[in-house]
């Protein structure tokens, strides 16, 4: 057996939920694993609770990766009903795992549930670990989702109409590589739209960890555009993304824009999705996954699968998607994964 000790951060930011949160990201994870796991429960020990599974056989070091992704996880033992062996997790990041936690703002999504929405998506996907992965997040705000995103060691690009938003997170990650000393190349770029249909500016960051790196070309791409998401699949070729991830406007704090005047604000994701849902979807490659979550209070279940089946795309459903928890008085929080067919 293996038991797993959960980050302390989990509670604060799931309270009751967690429980059962934990239990649906490794029972999702678990079919991208070699080995065979089941008998996942959580289990109070000397009076800590543990999450708990069982092995038809050692855990590979493909395995300890994927592990080591998780959301929660904070400690990893082999277990049984007198011992705890320590188990080394996989050295992981590929730049400082705090890189989110450093840039703070209001309305800010918090990162350990930032984490949770991209691994719904690559664990809920065909695609290898071991590929190079590309995440767009179309309504990017400051990035928490790219700086996630680039820990986990994927190419990844955002969109987000707020230019002074952009800036700071351009900057923000600039002054971190340089701090850091990682080799990094800049690219800026203004984007005109056909017939001046719009305008964007492309913020481009080519990261690597050393120079032989740099030479072997092993690096990460971190993008950041400010413009519309509107026009996405005029800022990107189509087919071109394995995973979608974003948090869409609650109807409180964030804002989008849906449609071409660029002055339009809009608070209520139905608008953006109906707007920017068939949009996004040329971006996907075929079986890309897109993960979103949203506010309940505004727009319902019911209605926000059928916005997504009716842009061909099929929901994933179950006792494992289920996310549903309280934010706060105005915002009841849940998460939908879907696969482009």
């Amino acid at each position: 057996m293996y038991a797993i000790l959960c980050h302390p951060g989990h509670n604060r930011v799931y309270f009751e939920e967690s429980k059962n949160f934990v239990l649906n990201e490794l029972s999702i994870a678990a079919g991208r694993m070699s080995v065979k796991i089941q008998n996942i429960r959580l289990q109070n020990i000397a009076g800590i609770q543990y999450l708990i599974f069982e092995a038809d056989e050692d855990l590979t070091a493909q395995d300890l990766k994927l592990l080591s992704q998780l959301s929660f996880i904070f400690a990893l033992f082999k277990y049984d009903t007198h011992f705890f062996i320590p188990i080394e997790l996989s050295a992981f990041g590929y730049v400082d795992q705090n890189i989110s936690k450093i840039l703070k703002y209001t309305g800010k999504t918090n990162e350990i549930f930032t984490r949770l929405l991209i691994n719904i998506a690559v664990f809920s996907s065909d695609f290898s670990m071991t590929d190079t992965l590309k995440l767009l997040d179309p309504i990017a705000g400051k990035g928490t989702t790219l700086f996630e995103g680039l820990v986990c060691n994927y190419d990844v690009y955002g969109i987000e109409i707020g230019e002074k938003v952009v800036t700071e997170a351009y900057n923000f990650l600039k002054k971190f590589l340089e701090k850091e000393k990682y080799k990094h190349t800049v690219k800026l770029e203004k984007i005109s739209g056909k017939n001046r249909l719009f305008t964007a500016h492309r913020y481009n960051i080519t990261i690597s960890k050393t120079k032989d790196a740099v030479k072997s070309k092993e690096c990460r791409e971190f993008e950041i555009i400010s413009g519309n998401s509107f026009y996405a699949n005029q800022l990107y070729k189509k087919n071109y993304f394995n995973f979608i991830v974003g948090d869409l406007p609650y109807g409180i704090q964030h804002s989008s824009v849906t449609n071409e005047k660029q002055s339009q604000f809009t608070r209520n994701p139905k608008e953006l999705l109906i707007s920017c849902l068939p949009v996004w979807k040329d971006l996907l490659i075929k079986n890309g996954i897109i993960v979103l979550s949203w506010n309940t209070f505004v727009l319902s279940r019911k209605e926000l699968v059928k916005i997504f089946e009716d842009n061909g795309f099929d929901v994933f459903s179950g006792e494992n998607y289920v996310f549903e928890h309280r934010v706060d008085q105005a915002i009841n929080r849940d998460i939908i994964a879907a696969k482009k067919k």
